[in-house]
């Protein structure tokens, strides 16, 4: 069985907007609680709205990308991930 991770990932608008392919965004994941990300973007491709989307909410859809999560912005600027995972999509919203 090959599962594909789809991840929804908030970012700030200076992120989302200079998203692209081959680049990254750092941004939040909200569980039970908050986790830092950092997100090595694969290629874009159109996002379908979902009917749980915000109307005041913008999305971007991108495909193959590397995620690393770790618990604090810190972790994450010193590569101390509690988690990584590769080929997965990633919706970034702002």
């Amino acid at each position: 069985i090959y599962l594909i991770m789809v991840l929804r990932i908030k970012t700030i608008r200076e992120e989302f907007e200079a998203a692209k392919n081959g680049g990254y965004v750092y941004g939040y994941i909200q569980r039970q609680k908050t986790f830092s990300v950092y997100v090595e973007l694969g290629s874009e491709r159109d996002y379908t709205p979902s009917s749980k989307d915000d109307p005041n909410t913008e999305y971007r859809y991108f495909r193959d990308c590397q995620v690393y999560i770790a618990e604090t912005d810190e972790q994450i600027d010193r590569g101390e991930y509690i988690f990584q995972t590769v080929n997965a999509i990633v919706i970034i919203y702002c």
